[in-house]
């Protein structure tokens, strides 16, 4: 089975989560895959504002877009530690 064209967006919600916030959005939305638990691809074509407003569908549960976790990196509270 082809692969759909487009842009992957990959977001901290599952698959069905997904689509129920997708429902009657359109804005290029080809498909919605299951990446792992609680984490799904949204393949899409959007460009510009578009591209935007699908970002900002998903700004309170965290979006990437790329398939990598940002790296977060631990401090420590002692100002001694180096």
């Amino acid at each position: 089975m082809a692969e759909p064209k487009g842009d992957k967006l990959y977001v901290n919600l599952s698959a069905s989560q997904t689509r129920r916030r997708l429902k009657a959005f359109g804005h290029g939305v080809r498909k919605v895959q299951s990446a792992g638990r609680n984490r799904a691809v949204i393949i899409h074509t959007a460009t510009g504002q578009h591209a935007r407003d699908l970002e900002l569908k998903f700004a309170d549960v965290g979006y990437s877009s790329n398939q990598e976790q940002p790296e977060t990196i631990e401090q420590s509270d002692d100002p001694r530690a180096i």
